[in-house]
């Protein structure tokens, strides 16, 4: 994601300052696998193998075929939906880079037959084309078939009081979800510091981890408050006795400081997400620090206390790092996408939590859309059924800090 130098620790504060920056100096971060402990579990015993498509076909008018998105992959035909999500979850095991842009749906092979069996299809991220996802797949020793979703039902489209910008509702382009996605893979490869605070070097042994029998995820909500959607999403909260950490946009939560006062009365942590969701990489440090700042000012007329900043879909450059030390705040990410901001279906959510989501645990939500809330009951039981403690983001952020292996030198 970046090339930067990290994100080093200041020289010389006030005791303001200082008792800011010890909260989150020598910060250790970090992930436990993503991957729960998966089924293995063979195809059908009725399942074919499958053919890739191996040529780019164009439409009548010349354009490349995954120029329209009524395209996807097939992966097979299982006898009850339960058999369906299995092979998804031995698909993952098996192939999880190359079926990390794949949001995957199953759906009865023929609705007006009853016992007709359940098909297991995935559809790509925008701007990828199918028989380039499955030859890869079919390269890497698995099977898949592109096929036609004319037949398929197009996700319903959002509540129209979703779909404002009023009401924090962000619509991510193609280039931004693919930098989330290789925030996910990424977490998976880098230090378990680095995976969520970027620029830091301390490390979490995994020996440390399991002596102390860690089990910590934290819920993480951005974009919003929705006026409608955050209130739900509170609710469940509440009644689940789940604490987590939201990460509202400034010039929406400045339209709403109830449901601000609401979050933080409630025991969550708020965090800052920028004043206008920019892409900071395109903006001075200075620039970056009057977004930052701004919000934290908002923020605080509501009575909340920000000491994370995320940045908008993950992108953050080192100008952002020196953004948020001057601010005394440490940047955050996430290490489980549940991919509510391209899907906004909840069904399609609990999918890549059944599929990722595990013990340490960072998980990135939306507090703008009813699928998620929809969702959430159902992905705080699964959570908690393989073993998760939900806390704030800055509590986990502080547990590992406490087993970290801090940095022999600060720069």
């Amino acid at each position: 994601m970046n090339s930067g130098t990290g994100f080093s620790a200041p020289q010389k504060f006030g005791p303001a300052t200082a008792r800011r920056l010890s909260r989150f100096r020598y910060l250790a971060v970090g992930m436990l696998t993503a991957w729960a402990p998966l089924l293995d579990t063979a195809w059908a015993a009725d399942q074919p193998h499958l053919a890739t498509v191996t040529t780019l076909r164009k439409d009548a008018d010349g354009h490349p075929a995954n120029a329209h998105p009524a395209r996807m992959l097939q992966f097979g035909v299982y006898r009850t939906e339960a058999d369906a999500w299995i092979a998804w979850k031995g698909i993952v095991r098996r192939q999880p880079d190359m079926v990390a842009d794949l949001v995957p749906r199953v759906a009865p092979q023929r609705p007006e037959v009853p016992d007709s069996g359940f098909v297991l299809r995935a559809a790509p991220l925008p701007d990828l084309d199918p028989n380039f996802v499955c030859r890869r797949i079919v390269g890497g020793g698995g099977s898949c078939l592109v096929v036609e979703a004319a037949a398929e039902q197009p996700a319903a489209a959002p509540a129209a009081t979703e779909d404002n910008d009023h009401n924090g509702v962000v619509t991510y382009s193609p280039d931004q979800s693919r930098e989330m996605q290789e925030i996910e893979r990424q977490a998976a490869r880098l230090s378990r510091i680095a995976a969520i605070v970027p620029g830091n070097e301390a490390r979490v042994d995994i020996g440390a981890l399991k002596a102390s029998r860690w089990n910590l995820c934290s819920l993480t909500f951005d974009d919003g408050p929705h006026p409608a959607v955050t209130p739900r999403i509170l609710d469940i909260l509440r009644n689940e006795g789940v604490r987590a950490t939201f990460f509202p946009i400034g010039n929406v939560a400045v339209r709403h400081p109830r449901i601000i006062q609401r979050i933080v009365q409630e025991g969550h942590e708020v965090g800052n997400h920028s004043l206008t969701h920019p892409n900071m990489r395109n903006l001075s440090t200075e620039a970056q620090r009057m977004e930052i700042a701004e919000t934290n000012r908002i923020l605080a007329v509501s009575g909340a206390d920000p000491v994370l900043f995320r940045p908008p879909a993950g992108r953050w450059n080192n100008d952002t790092l020196k953004a948020v030390e001057q601010e005394n705040m440490s940047p955050a990410l996430w290490n489980v996408d549940t991919r509510d901001w391209f899907t906004r279906d909840a069904g399609k959510i609990m999918a890549q939590v059944e599929a990722t989501g595990a013990i340490g645990s960072v998980v990135l939500m939306h507090t703008t859309y009813n699928a998620t809330a929809e969702a959430l009951p159902k992905a705080i039981g699964l959570l908690r059924m393989r073993g998760c403690r939900f806390v704030t983001l800055s509590e986990w952020i502080t547990s590992l800090n406490s087993l970290a292996t801090p940095r022999v030198a600060q720069r």
